[in-house]
């Protein structure tokens, strides 16, 4: 199943697959901590719409395009206490 970050509900915790984006787009986002294998959970939408999410605990606004190439995968629930 392909979930995309969009497709989360707030709250909810999940972890990055892949960014879905060229390099040099992308790298913005690895420098600030967005990797795979990182732990993203939507906290809420800015009034424009665009996501702000927490990232393995710092929060990060996402622009909606951005977050829409995000893949993601949920957790279990023994993933999200380890």
């Amino acid at each position: 199943m392909d979930l995309r970050l969009p497709s989360i509900p707030l709250r909810q915790t999940v972890e990055l697959v892949s960014i879905d984006l060229p390099a040099d787009q992308a790298e913005p986002l690895l420098e600030r901590g967005v990797l795979p294998g990182c732990r993203i959970c939507p906290v809420r939408s800015s009034p424009s719409g665009h996501a702000i999410v927490s990232v393995d605990g710092s929060l990060l606004a996402l622009r909606r395009e951005t977050a829409a190439c995000l893949c993601v995968r949920l957790l279990t629930s023994l993933q999200e206490v380890g």
